[in-house]
């Protein structure tokens, strides 16, 4: 009977620009993460924050996903700035709770389980700051992750 293991690929950075600074109330967008070349089952984005200022209000940094199958046409939502229209658009990948100031938080989440098992052939990672104050440390790591049959 074969065996499938799961491969957890090498930890990438993905370029999310003013999520270190993020205000409160406020989206940011990262760069699309094609998925065409290697064709993985599933991705996991890691998200590290962190903000020296003491929360107040929800605590906590929201993170979505926006999806699209030509790297041009996303599915709708706030991807920056501080309107929410379309928000309920955005595909939930998790929330971080952030309670204190001076901790770091690290969460991983799949992108693959938040589509219903489908991985789209592109992605963009959405941050919304919803920690009533900036954060001062931010960054997003992808690895993919395939199958092999033995």
């Amino acid at each position: 009977m074969a065996t499938v293991k799961q491969i957890c690929g090498t930890r990438t950075s993905l370029t999310i620009s003013g999520l270190s600074t993020l205000a409160s109330a406020t989206y940011v967008a990262s760069s699309a993460k094609d998925n065409t070349g290697n064709q993985p089952i599933d991705v996991v984005v890691e998200v590290t924050v962190a903000t020296t200022n003491t929360p107040s209000g929800n605590k906590q940094l929201l993170v979505f996903a926006i999806a699209s199958y030509d790297n041009t046409n996303y599915q709708s939502g706030p991807t920056s700035g501080t309107t929410t229209t379309d928000e309920a658009n955005l595909t939930l990948l998790g929330v971080i709770p952030m309670p204190t100031a001076s901790q770091t938080e690290i969460r991983s989440f799949s992108v693959a389980a938040a589509y219903g098992g489908v991985l789209p052939p592109y992605f963009k990672v959405v941050c919304k700051n919803d920690l009533g104050v900036a954060l001062t440390t931010g960054s997003i790591n992808t690895s993919e992750i395939s199958a092999t049959v033995a």
